[in-house]
């Protein structure tokens, strides 16, 4: 094999800043897929998507190991990609992040070529129209040399010895590594080798070092790679801990140490964090000490004989016959053991409350988990037995008391807790996209599309559902993946008003020259 040298590369580089990332790349997807206007193609049962892009924009090419997330995107500048910016700017390549985002269903880029009539079909399912070809030689430009997308395709891997020209090379790529003849009319004024052909450049015998590749295409990449990190593993601890200045957190523990309450209910719609607020309370109330915390999750199957207590089968090996024994169940056996351990804090944290029938499973234990009956003795009805429910047992429990297709929470049970209601927030989740850095304008379409779901959904929309995002295929994703069926849903019965805010949905999500392109964020 031979090897572009590093000055052929970064001229090539240079000249791919002035080519849109949103095009240059799912158009050689489609091209590599052998995507036409005549028939629809499979693509998962060809080259792909994902997968096939991580062939040719993967950091692993020289050696990069994935990110904490998993993530290891590695691309030249084009148009589109945040690398006149950011702590990395002026490297020639940007390495983000996030995933490729390369498939028809989850990118954004591919939703607004459908939108805009220059491609049919759904996820992996597809074909061009007869407008595509049009708006493809206006998005990529006349001048653009399909030579310099070769010399990144190539440049790592290396050119077979044999190859001496230009021609040659394509045909490499073509029936080597995308089993093509050629590729498909709509493609050829920009995918093809010029004419006359260009100078074939000086290749070099040996691969440069991937310690060499990094330095001098992208120093700063490589300072930060270099450079001593702070554990991940102190880090992660650090943000998975929960602040004694928590407001939700000190008043809880300011209940439970003058006596007020035992039972905390965390009640709001799907996505407010009331689980992941439980499960931080109740690892620091514990001490983070896996045998004083457990978390269970109602549903419609359990019982009081799972839950107190109950029969269940044994075998003997005496005479072969199952029995049937009377046993203590998860609820008594956390208690007993929180009564044998006064002098420290147990927690039990009960997901999803309502989606069992809680008089049913608590049955008369539901009496004394109020603060005011802790310690005082009453009787179990199947075994007879005396017991009592420690006031170190802290219990916490979450509930979306709008759900209409499960248990109501009603006021005999509502009084058993002290009730937090849960609500989205804004202000959340606009600290948390800043804190982690997302790009301004990611931000404000996030909160946009925040606030118009909390004016459709009667009960709101949480914020959760948009703490994962870092880019506006992220948001794209989550529309897609989360929002739209929920939406589809709540507004069954009124088309219009579906319509009406799809289309605003679909407008806020357009993508805009300015931005990260549709497979990637800023820097990461």
């Amino acid at each position: 094999m031979k090897y572009f040298d590093i000055s052929t590369i970064k001229v090539c580089i240079e000249r791919l800043e002035k080519v849109s990332a949103n095009w240059l790349l799912p158009s050689f997807v489609f091209a590599a897929n052998d995507i036409g206007i005549e028939n629809f193609v499979d693509m998962s049962k060809k080259l792909g998507t994902d997968q096939f892009l991580d062939r040719y924009f993967s950091g692993a090419r020289i050696g990069i190991p994935p990110t904490s997330k998993g993530n290891n995107l590695l691309r030249p500048r084009l148009k589109g990609i945040a690398w006149d910016r950011g702590n990395f700017a002026g490297d020639y390549m940007i390495r983000q992040d996030t995933k490729m985002w390369g498939n028809l269903f989850s990118s954004r880029g591919y939703r607004e070529m459908r939108l805009q009539g220059l491609i049919e079909g759904e996820k992996a399912v597809t074909k061009l129209t007869g407008s595509f070809q049009q708006q493809f030689e206006i998005e990529i430009p006349p001048d653009f040399l399909f030579e310099d997308l070769l010399v990144w395709l190539f440049a790592f891997e290396g050119v077979p010895d044999q190859v001496s020209s230009w021609s040659e090379l394509m045909e490499v790529l073509l029936q080597e590594h995308l089993n093509l003849d050629s590729f498909k009319p709509p493609y050829r004024n920009r995918f093809k080798i010029s004419q006359p052909e260009l100078p074939w450049p000086q290749l070099l015998d040996e691969r440069p070092s991937n310690e060499t590749y990094l330095q001098e295409l992208s120093p700063k990449l490589y300072a930060y790679l270099t450079a001593p990190k702070v554990s991940d593993e102190r880090e992660s601890e650090s943000k998975s801990k929960i602040g004694s200045d928590d407001p939700l957190y000190s008043s809880m523990l300011s209940l439970i140490d003058n006596g007020s309450a035992l039972a905390f209910l965390l009640a709001g719609p799907p996505g407010t964090g009331k689980t992941r607020y439980a499960r931080l309370i109740a690892e620091e109330i514990s001490n983070m000490d896996p045998a004083r915390n457990i978390f269970l999750q109602f549903h419609p199957a359990i019982s009081y004989d799972d839950f107190i207590e109950g029969f269940r089968p044994k075998y003997t090996e005496e005479d072969g016959k199952v029995k049937y024994e009377l046993s203590k169940r998860v609820f008594l056996n956390f208690a007993e053991n929180a009564r044998k351990d006064p002098k420290n804090k147990y927690v039990m944290v009960i997901d999803e409350l309502n989606r069992g029938d809680v008089a049913r499973i608590f049955g008369e234990v539901l009496t004394y988990i109020e603060s005011t009956y802790r310690n005082i003795e009453f009787t179990l009805p199947y075994s007879g037995e005396r017991i009592s429910i420690p006031d170190n047992l802290i219990l916490i429990a979450t509930a979306n008391p709008y759900d209409r297709s499960v248990i109501d929470l009603d006021d005999a049970l509502l009084r058993r807790f002290w009730v937090y209601e849960m609500d989205p927030d804004k202000a959340i989740l606009q600290n948390h996209l800043e804190t982690e850095g997302v790009d301004e304008n990611v931000c404000k379409r996030t909160i946009q599309l925040f606030t118009i779901l909390n004016e459709v959904f009667p009960y709101g929309y949480g914020h959760s559902s948009f703490l994962g995002v870092r880019d506006l295929n992220d948001l794209s994703a989550i529309w897609m993946g989360k929002i739209r069926p929920a939406l589809k849903r709540t507004l069954l019965h009124d088309k219009n008003s579906y319509i009406s805010v799809e289309g605003e949905v679909e407008s806020l999500l357009k993508i805009r020259a300015d931005e990260p392109d549709f497979i990637g964020g800023e820097d990461a």
